[in-house]
């Protein structure tokens, strides 16, 4: 293990200030996935302690904890470290189905969706409350390729669809690297390769991804922000 990677990254995770991005990528700039992800996970005793003091129970640090395997073999820990910092750190929280920012943000905290399986609406009003709960604001965003208009249009029935409906969209696009996005998320892959065929695609959801980054319609990335409660529920 590079131990002196593993202070470095050690001192982020105590460090009250969240850590720069760029600063983050210096760190690691030339080092192996596997030497970062062997460093990030002998920190895994530190985050512990240090979601105690948030006030996380157990389950939920162990849940949030869960991400780092899983980014890891996903697209490899050099890839995402910053993120996964902010997962020892607690500055991301699992809530069930979905991921919560402690700090808010200019349009509420922050939501992201972990690769944990279906995206049902049950699930979704479970974390919902989990976070707001959590965070005690009802105030929420996301920012993803998720909340693309014409994916929503495309699979009206899909889970997908009915997250994105609980969103009223502030910036149609606010972040760009939408085709980036999409590709790395649902194949794994660079746009190129899911052009070229290279990847199957199997579900309704890849072949849409697929059809789409071969017609050249960007995707976007849109901003959308939610209050969560009753008016929110009936959206859907």
């Amino acid at each position: 293990m590079d131990d002196e990677l593993t202070d470095a990254l050690r001192k982020l995770v105590d460090d009250d200030s969240a850590p720069d991005d760029t600063a983050v990528a210096r760190l690691v700039q030339g080092r192996e996935g596997g030497a970062i992800f062997e460093s990030l996970i002998a920190l895994i005793p530190d985050a512990r302690a240090r979601h105690r003091r948030l006030g996380l129970s157990e389950a939920m640090s162990e849940a949030t904890l869960a991400d780092i395997e899983r980014k890891h073999e996903h697209y490899g820990a050099g890839t995402v470290t910053a993120w996964l910092l902010g997962i020892l750190r607690g500055d991301v929280v699992q809530v069930g189905r979905l991921q919560v920012e402690r700090q808010s943000g200019a349009h509420g905290h922050g939501l992201h969706i972990p690769e944990t399986g279906p995206l049902t609406p049950a699930a979704v009003d479970d974390a919902l409350l989990r976070a707001r709960e959590l965070v005690g604001s009802a105030r929420f965003s996301c920012e993803s390729w998720l909340l693309d208009r014409e994916l929503a249009a495309a699979l009206p029935d899909s889970n997908l669809a009915s997250f994105a409906r609980r969103f009223d969209i502030v910036d149609e696009d606010a972040e760009e690297g939408g085709d980036e996005a999409v590709a790395k998320f649902v194949f794994r892959r660079k746009p190129a390769e899911v052009i070229s065929g290279s990847v199957a695609a199997r579900t309704s959801l890849e072949r849409y991804v697929m059809e789409r980054l071969r017609s050249g319609t960007p995707w976007t990335q849109p901003l959308g922000v939610l209050e969560f409660g009753v008016l929110e529920r009936q959206k859907r």
